[in-house]
Parts: structure tokens; C-alpha cells; sequence
């Protein structure tokens, strides 16, 4: 395959990604390439270009809405962590956990 082909990703595909100073972000997958190099996700960029995902993707899923809400939140959790220090801020993040943790299982 010398060129390019594309197709259109299913309803639910999703990149998550996670940036130090940015964020989590959400971002949905619109299109497929397919080339030599194996498949590639690819998403919208604010100026409208399709473009692989951001640097710092940690995942490309299928997920319901609920799902990868949950689990930027999970990565938004992770950030807490390791910027916590005083054990209030560690009982606060564990609160915090506990809430995602009964939301993740509630309406499954």
C-alpha cells in the first residue's frame, strides 16, 4: 500500500491524553489512516485539520461516554497524587477516589 487510506471510525473512539501543565483532554477519534506504517487514529485540530493525537496520548479506546469521562478523571486523580504532600491533601485524593470508584461501578 503506497498511499494512504482512510475510514471513518465507529461512534465511541476516543484519544485521552494527559499533559503535565495542559490537562487531561478528550478528544474524539473521527478517522482511520491506514498506510505502510500500520493504523493510526486520527482527530480534529482546532484549526480543522485531522491530525494524530496529542504527544502525551495514554490511550486510543472505545468507550461509552461514561467510561472515558471516568477514566480522564482517573488520570486528573493520578496528577493529585503526585503533587500532594500534607495528609490532608491525601485524605481529600482518597475521598476523591472513592467517589470515582462507586461512579465507575454505578449503572453497569
Amino acid at each position: 500500500m503506497s498511499e494512504s487510506q482512510y475510514m471513518t471510525a465507529e461512534r465511541g473512539w476516543v484519544a485521552i491524553s494527559r499533559h503535565p501543565k495542559g490537562g487531561t483532554k478528550v478528544d474524539p477519534i473521527l478517522w482511520w489512516e491506514l498506510d505502510d506504517h500500520g493504523i493510526k487514529p486520527l482527530v480534529k485540530h482546532p484549526n480543522g485539520w485531522m491530525v494524530e493525537p496529542r504527544p502525551h496520548t495514554r490511550e486510543v479506546i472505545r468507550a461509552t461516554p461514561k467510561a472515558a469521562f471516568l477514566l480522564a478523571v482517573g488520570y486528573e486523580l493520578e496528577a493529585l497524587v503526585d503533587r500532594a504532600v500534607t495528609d490532608r491533601e491525601f485524605d481529600m485524593i482518597e475521598d476523591l477516589r472513592q467517589l470515582l470508584k462507586r461512579a465507575w461501578t454505578d449503572g453497569e
